[in-house]
């Protein structure tokens, strides 16, 4: 665990100290000598997620010495400083695993391995209009499934990056998964935003599941950032709004569909050839059946060549919204069939009388 440097200095009555990566708690604690109280402040925006700024002792007067209450106080702020950042910071060596760069001209975001600088995953994304998303580096500070936005509407798996800017999905009318906005979804690649970072479901999630809160965002123009492999994806704006295509949800209707072919049958014959692909049915709605075939993942094996019960695990990806459906199919394989031998007779010696004959 990092112990980060505390600043003390005096301010008129107050004893203040500065430290970073503190979680406010809106309380007032009284320490156990019942002489001095200890107040949080700082800017808080409704939740808890924005770092302690300052933490102020306030002293009440009295008469003694001024030399033991000092004491006093400098001991009660050590120990409470170092439970409270042991227990409520961020560890930035922890957290470092990995880097988030962000190029708000070209709208793409790359994460790389902090220590390598290898490319982990890139995505599209959608900065600010006009270039209204900050740049600089910052350190992620919260982790929000569902967070209100301005003008009324909702994001998904949102991150914090710095005071009101976000990763988020494209915007939600309502904490509903079928409520994405269609038009604002196909922006995904320009500037669009009010000043957040848009993204497709599956990179918001990827983002707030794997990087740790005070990951490095690195925001500006001067990086060159590669572009996904994943092809971006288009929606209907019939609707005004619908699902997000990349979003793992299992009542997604773009989810790919996997299923055992109606004339396949789960009793195999002993002997015979099994090729799994040859069973099932796969179907998308921006993937072709080869590519979703191409993706397939299986795990177990039939042993044709041996009676029993043998399961088989499937799982395909489609590449247009990395959506990924797994099933199970049990397959029976019969016994080894008897062999059946006809029985030829013996041929019959001819008797003295037969060969005179002959």
């Amino acid at each position: 665990m990092q112990i980060y440097k505390l600043l003390l200095y005096k301010n008129e009555k107050n004893y203040i100290i500065k430290m970073e990566f503190c979680v406010i708690t809106r309380k007032c604690l009284k320490n156990a000598y019942s002489k001095m109280y200890v107040t949080f402040a700082g800017e808080c925006q409704n939740d808890f997620s924005r770092m302690l700024q300052d933490a102020i002792f306030h002293k009440r007067e009295r008469r003694g010495k001024m030399k033991k209450k000092r004491m006093l106080l400098l001991a009660a702020m050590f120990v409470f400083t170092f439970a409270f950042i042991r227990f409520n910071t961020v560890d930035v060596q922890a957290a470092s695993k990995y880097t988030i760069y962000v190029n708000r001209r070209t709208n793409l975001v790359n994460v790389t391995n902090s220590k390598t600088g290898k490319l982990v995953k890139a995505m599209y994304c959608s900065t600010g209009k006009n270039y209204r998303t900050i740049r600089g580096t910052y350190n992620t500070t919260a982790k929000y499934k569902w967070r209100p936005l301005i003008h009324g509407v909702y994001g998904q798996y949102s991150t914090r990056i710095h005071g009101a800017y976000l990763f988020h999905s494209v915007p939600y009318y309502s904490i509903n998964k079928s409520q994405v906005s269609t038009k604002e979804y196909n922006k995904l690649g320009q500037q669009a935003s009010a000043g957040c970072i848009r993204l497709a479901v599956t990179d918001a999630k990827w983002i707030y599941d794997h990087c740790r809160l005070g990951t490095k965002v690195v925001i500006g123009e001067g990086r060159t950032l590669k572009k996904p492999t994943r092809p971006k994806v288009r929606v209907s704006t019939k609707k005004r709004a619908g699902w997000d295509p990349t979003d793992p949800d299992s009542r997604n209707p773009y989810r790919p569909k996997l299923t055992l072919k109606k004339k396949a049958t789960k009793t195999i014959a002993y002997g015979s050839a099994f090729n799994i692909k040859n069973m099932v049915n796969v179907s998308s709605s921006y993937a072709s059946s080869d590519a979703l075939l191409k993706s397939m993942k299986v795990k177990g094996k039939v042993n044709t060549k041996k009676a029993g019960t043998y399961k088989v695990q499937c799982t395909i990806t489609d590449p247009y919204t990395a959506v990924s459906v797994t099933k199970t199919f049990t397959f029976k394989v019969g016994k080894k069939p008897k062999q059946t031998t006809t029985e030829r007779k013996a041929p019959t010696e001819l008797t003295t009388e037969e060969k005179i004959a002959e």
